[in-house]
């Protein structure tokens, strides 16, 4: 249940890094999405029409990632390190960095249960069959791994390249709304440190799970188990009784870890294809 919101959001990210993106507003959308509900709620008191708006808002701003990368051609990096600080700005301005409490009866969302199995990993459990659908068996996944592994061999084949990019960010907006509602549950109500650096962690575990940060080779089951190896990690230095204050400097320890391990990886693949060709190379001379 802790690694419900870090999980569900890595399923969305897993896409973008497929691609070779990357998205640090995550967070700030998390937050924003949050806020949006609260303030909703404290002031409409519909349900239903807090949480379309809530969807269509967290999708937007995650489709104005895409848009941004794709129009303006800037890193997927400082793009969404410059919505990340826009996107947080305006949940703070929305709510005068105030707690906001939700409806009592929110908290099922986050806490309560359906056949014995907790509501957020029902609702991860049909995240995750989602994203193993698109990515496997649509011409979306075939796309995202295409652009990841060559974006200029994509556009040259004519695949829809803009597009696709938009779409992943979109659909990581998504998701990231969908975990701000089971976070908002469980906490409780809005809180001005929502988000913040859930990001890196979610970033970490997507790469934990094997995708590859040069992009197109990866698994959505890959990132939910990176998310749940993250949390587990969490409640032992809990169990150890150690600092708070440590917590961000072992989940940096083992983002760094993974993305020397990745690189590693990557420039063995790179020296062993290219043995390969000067094998075949040598060969047809001779």
């Amino acid at each position: 249940m802790q690694s419900s919101v870090t999980a569900i959001m890595a399923v969305g990210m897993t896409f973008i890094i497929l691609t070779a993106g990357i998205d640090i507003s995550v967070g700030a959308i998390l937050f924003l999405a949050s806020a949006l509900f609260a303030q909703l709620m404290l002031t409409i008191e519909s349900y239903l029409f807090a949480f379309g708006t809530t969807m269509f808002c967290a999708t937007a701003l995650g489709a104005l990632n895409g848009i941004l990368v794709v129009k303006f051609k800037v890193s997927p990096l400082i793009t969404t390190l410059a919505t990340y600080s826009m996107y947080r700005g305006a949940a703070i301005h929305l709510t005068g960095a105030q707690n906001i409490p939700v409806p009592r009866e929110m908290g099922f969302l986050g806490n309560g249960r359906i056949f014995g199995v907790p509501v957020p990993i029902l609702i991860l459990i049909v995240v995750v069959i989602l994203g193993v659908y698109l990515l496997n068996r649509t011409r979306l996944g075939v796309y995202v791994r295409a652009i990841g592994n060559s974006e200029r061999s994509a556009q040259e084949t004519g695949l829809p390249v803009d597009s696709v990019l938009i779409a992943v960010y979109a659909l990581s907006g998504l998701v990231t709304g969908i975990a701000a509602l089971i976070l908002l549950a469980r906490v409780g109500g809005l809180q001005s440190g929502i988000g913040i650096g859930i990001e890196f962690t979610v970033i970490a575990a997507v790469i934990l799970g094997g995708t590859k940060l040069s992009g197109g080779s990866g698994t959505v089951i890959g990132s939910v188990i990176g998310a749940v190896f993250l949390v587990l990690i969490d409640n032992g230095l809990n169990l150890m009784n150690a600092s708070p204050f440590i917590y961000d400097v072992v989940r940096g320890s083992v983002l760094l870890a993974a993305v020397a391990i990745d690189r590693y990886s990557a420039v063995r693949q790179s020296a062993a294809l290219n043995a390969r060709k000067a094998e075949r190379l040598s060969a047809g001379q001779q």
